[in-house]
């Protein structure tokens, strides 16, 4: 009976130690991070503005957002960090509709791709922990890749029938960016986490041609070139993997 009480006492003893141990390693901060996420794509200024007289309005709507970071701290609460983001937005098919002049009898339909952003972007980063929550700060500068959708409209003008078709451009520009981040600890190596981030660019897209068709006869234009602000907020979730431990206890 005493054998047994003991063994028994050993094994709770055990037991503790190890759920103390637990207990700190998950609480203990971490140096660095590797993180993934996915969201919503928010258009901001130019990008999401519609009006037909406007030849800079990008008439995006909202898409989707998926990102890739990492990040080490190497002074205190500072480190640096790199993000990887991309972008995709629908286009206001109504909205290319509107910049139209016809008839209300005139029917009319528009198509479009989707605008295309990746951004990859780095800089210094500050991590405040509490606890199992941390608070992160980001500024960010780096380059990103835009798509300028082709879009085309079919319709008519009494019984002439009639077609317009404009090709995309790919463009690249010096990016900026910054957000925040709210991660909460999981256990001893995973955080769960909600960004807000922030990007900008101003492209240039090159080499791009309108083709009107009306009826059987086929016009083309000149290349020309089309300056965009393209600027997006992105709401996204994830899971974040830690890593460097800077003080071992165990």
């Amino acid at each position: 009976m005493k054998k047994l009480f003991i063994t028994v006492l050993a094994s709770g003893m055990t037991t503790v130690a190890i759920c103390q141990k637990t207990f700190i390693l998950s609480h203990q901060d971490k140096q660095g991070f590797f993180a993934v996420s996915a969201g919503t794509s928010l258009p901001m200024g130019q990008f999401a503005r519609c009006s037909p007289v406007d030849d800079r309005a990008c008439m995006a709507g909202q898409g989707v957002a998926f990102s890739a970071s990492g990040g080490y701290r190497i002074a205190g609460p500072v480190g640096l960090m790199i993000r990887g983001e991309q972008h995709r937005n629908t286009v206001n098919t109504s909205a290319m509709l509107d910049a139209l002049y016809r008839n209300d009898t005139d029917l009319w339909t528009a198509k479009a791709d989707n605008w295309s952003v990746l951004s990859v972007l780095a800089g210094p980063y500050v991590s405040i922990p509490m606890g199992r929550f941390s608070v992160d700060a980001r500024l960010l500068a780096g380059r990103a890749l835009a798509v300028l959708p082709n879009t085309s409209m079919a319709g008519n003008f009494g019984t002439t029938e009639m077609s317009v078709r404009t090709t995309g451009s790919q463009s690249t520009a010096f990016a900026l960016g910054g957000g925040m981040s709210v991660r909460y600890r999981l256990g001893l190596s995973t955080s769960l986490l909600l960004n807000a981030d922030y990007s900008r660019a101003d492209f240039t897209f090159h080499n791009l041609i309108s083709t009107a068709t009306n009826g059987s006869v086929r016009s083309q234009s000149a290349a020309f070139s089309s300056n965009r602000v393209v600027s997006v907020v992105s709401i996204s979730a994830g899971v974040a993997v830690l890593f460097g431990t800077k003080y071992r206890p165990f």
